[in-house]
């Protein structure tokens, strides 16, 4: 029987392959289950109430009072994942460039600092992450990505011609993000990290084109990888993020007007 470690690299090797040139890639439920753990209700569960009374002002995200309560939630993820975030980050650097010369483009464990630590994150527009929470939970794969493409557009910022040229791969990375993240049940929630994925990565990139720097697909598959692998790898980061995103699209929902 093979050991885990061993499964784990067939399965890195798998998904490396298939989504070399258009990044099809579909595994089976439950061989990702068997990696990442307990099913959907362990994430939302522990999320619940977690927040509630406090995100009123931006600044108790913050506080030490709310850090100290998610540490514990964070610590529970964190073996889940820490499983996720490396298959993640390359998932989203082959759908943007393709397998590049060295694997370790995409390599990111160990690179991570304060893993308990409250951080400041960009807040990524609320419709945005309402878009993200529809993606999370529509049962149409396509449906999903048609979402994760919508706030895609939204996030990034058209401000120079490098910035244009790109926005099509990192639309390509989210879609791909998505795909990989709703492919179990236990990591479907995740996908509302999405938008604060996107957001980090755009801004990198948007300061490199600020400067009247190229972009190239190398470039962005490397930084959005990277934010990938930050955002999953570090729990508290993770846990912040998924709060907000929960909240944000939870006060767009609560403006839309009722159908009659």
């Amino acid at each position: 029987m093979l050991g885990r470690k061993t499964k784990k690299h067939e399965f890195d090797r798998k998904f490396e392959s298939e989504f070399e040139g258009e990044g099809n890639y579909e595994c089976e439920e439950d061989e990702i289950e068997e990696f990442f753990g307990s099913p959907i209700q362990g994430i939302s569960s522990l999320l619940r109430g977690v927040g509630e009374g406090e995100n009123d002002n931006q600044n108790e995200y913050d506080s030490q009072a709310f850090c100290t309560k998610i540490r514990g939630l964070a610590r529970q993820l964190a073996p889940m994942l820490k499983q996720i975030a490396p298959i993640a980050a390359k998932v989203v650097g082959v759908a943007i460039a393709g397998k590049l010369a060295s694997n370790s483009e995409y390599e990111f464990e160990g690179k991570l600092e304060s893993e308990y630590e409250c951080e400041a994150a960009p807040q990524p527009e609320a419709l945005a992450e309402a878009l993200a929470a529809m993606a999370s939970h529509v049962e149409s794969s396509a449906e999903a990505e048609a979402y994760t493409g919508a706030l895609t557009a939204r996030i990034i910022p058209i401000t120079s011609h490098s910035m244009q040229q790109i926005s099509p791969k990192l639309v390509k990375g989210a879609a791909a993000l998505t795909r990989i993240l709703r492919q179990s049940p236990a990591t479907r929630p995740l996908v509302k990290t999405v938008p604060t994925i996107v957001a980090k990565t755009s801004n990198i990139l948007a300061q490199r084109a600020a400067q009247e720097k190229a972009i190239a697909p190398q470039t962005a598959a490397r930084v959005m990888a990277a934010e990938t692998y930050k955002v999953l790898g570090n729990p508290m980061i993770c846990v912040q993020t998924l709060i907000r995103s929960s909240d944000a699209a939870s006060k767009v929902t609560k403006r839309s007007p009722a159908k009659t």
